[in-house]
């Protein structure tokens, strides 16, 4: 079942739960304090839970979602990416795990462009609010859109890339330490 895996231990959740909340965190710090690559590192802090939902189950992959919001909320300086990591980054590994259990490839597709586009708007409606019409962009809306659509795309291709090389390199080393 995916929601639930007993075969696992207790222990073994709670540590690898940790340690992979160690890593978000220490990404989301990095995202925030270093003033280049922001959005690379908001990206490796989603990395970490498709570890948690592929590696253990998708309790303990929301558990971490939810454990590292509460923390990412009190810990990193800035909002900004703190909501980044609430709207988008740190629930995509979930998102993704769903969406790839569904069996069309196009049905699939429409699900994570859906989810990117809700948080897209989300994030856009927060901005607008919060900026109170303050937002420029020098790009057209509907050109800024297009530009995104092509970026979530790379992304998730690169992310797949990950889940691959995590599992043909990584996991065999990390775990029969």
């Amino acid at each position: 079942m995916i929601f639930r895996n007993r075969s696992i231990s207790i222990q073994k959740k709670i540590s690898l739960g940790g340690i992979l909340a160690a890593l978000i965190v220490i990404s989301l710090l990095a995202a925030a304090w270093i003033p280049t690559n922001k959005l690379f590192f908001l990206a490796v802090s989603s990395l970490f839970s498709s570890i948690m939902v592929t590696k253990v189950d998708l309790a303990n992959a929301l558990l971490l979602y939810g454990s590292t919001s509460i923390l990412a909320f009190f810990v990193v300086p800035s909002k900004a990416i703190f909501a980044a990591y609430l709207l988008f980054f740190g629930i995509y590994g979930v998102i993704k795990f769903l969406c790839e259990r569904i069996k069309f490839s196009a049905i699939r597709w429409i699900a994570k462009f859906a989810f990117f586009n809700i948080s897209l708007g989300i994030a856009y409606l927060m901005a607008d609010l919060i900026l109170i019409g303050e937002l420029s962009v020098k790009l057209p809306t509907a050109g800024l859109w297009a530009l995104l659509q092509l970026v979530f795309l790379i992304y998730d291709y690169v992310y797949t890339l990950f889940i691959s090389y995590y599992y043909e390199k990584l996991d065999k080393r990390i775990w029969h330490l």
